[in-house]
Order: C-alpha cells, then structure tokens, then sequence
C-alpha cells in the first residue's frame, strides 16, 4: 500500500512539473494573456459583477 501510494506521489510531482514547464514554455512563446483578459473571461463566466 505504501509503494503505490509513494508512485502516485511521484506521478502526481511529474505531472505538476510537466504542467508548469508548458505554462513557462508558453509564456516565452509569447501565447499568455493579460490579467484582465484573465478576469474579464471569469467575470462572463460567473456572471460576476464588474466591480469585483
């Protein structure tokens, strides 16, 4: 039980760090928005006030 808990653990690490070099990839590529583009989008989404 502990040896798979460790290899989800393991799995779990390499695919947070896979996720975060596509961001850092991404962001070098130029392909990112800003965060009021960011906002916006979720405003729509939740159908939040403007203000927040």
């Amino acid at each position: 039980m502990l040896a798979n808990a460790l290899e989800w653990e393991v799995q779990d690490l390499q695919e947070a760090i896979k996720g975060i070099q596509q961001g850092l990839d991404d962001f070098e590529a130029g392909r990112f928005r800003s965060f009021e583009e960011f906002a916006e989008k979720e405003r729509r989404k939740y159908n939040l006030p403007a203000d927040l």
